[in-house]
Formats: C-alpha cells, structure tokens, sequence
C-alpha cells in the first residue's frame, strides 16, 4: 500500500503559522479546516523557530501543491456555487417542514 503525502508550499506554511499564533486560535479548529493534521502546525512554528529564514526550503512549488492560492475569479464562482447550493437546501428543509406539519395534522 502506497501512502499518499501532500506538498504545501512555504507561503502556505507561514500562513498558516501566522493564523496560529493571532489570539484566541484554537489550533485543533485551524487546522481541521485547512484539512491538515494538528502536528504539523506545531512541527512547522519549530522549524521557523529554529531555522529562521532557512525554514522550509524543501518545500513544494506552486504546481507540486494542492493548496494553492485561488484567484478571486474562482473565489467568486466558488462563492456563487455555494450560495446556491445554501438556497436549494433552505427550500428543502422549508419542504420538509410543511410536510412534517401536514402529516402531523393528518394523524390527529
């Protein structure tokens, strides 16, 4: 079985070091939503912490990494399907609302 790592780049591991260390971050939340394991985030402000400027040198490029920056185009299509994807889920739930109501009415 092959085990499968993910490269991050420089920018996005002083980023995210940088997330970190702002006031009342709690960094389980961090990195649960940058899809990352909690260790890392600790191995990576030591790695700046003792290498200074020589931190993370071996690291990804742009290309090699999944976690890229996304253009604000993409931002904003991202935004739009999300919105969109909210809308119809509000009008299911508001379906499955006056269902429930409809066939509470009809037992009694």
């Amino acid at each position: 079985m092959n085990r499968k790592y993910t490269a991050f780049t420089k920018e996005f591991k002083l980023e995210t070091i940088r997330l970190a260390s702002q006031p009342d971050t709690v960094i389980a939340h961090l990195a649960r939503d940058l899809g990352i394991r909690r260790n890392m985030i600790y191995k990576w402000r030591q790695q700046l912490d003792t290498k200074q400027s020589k931190a993370f040198k071996r690291t990804a490029t742009d290309e090699d990494s999944d976690h890229r920056q996304l253009t604000v185009s993409e931002l904003i299509k991202e935004n739009n399907r999300l919105q969109k994807e909210l809308k119809l889920a509000a009008m299911e739930n508001e379906i499955l609302k006056k269902a429930q109501a409809y066939f509470e009415d009809e037992k009694d």
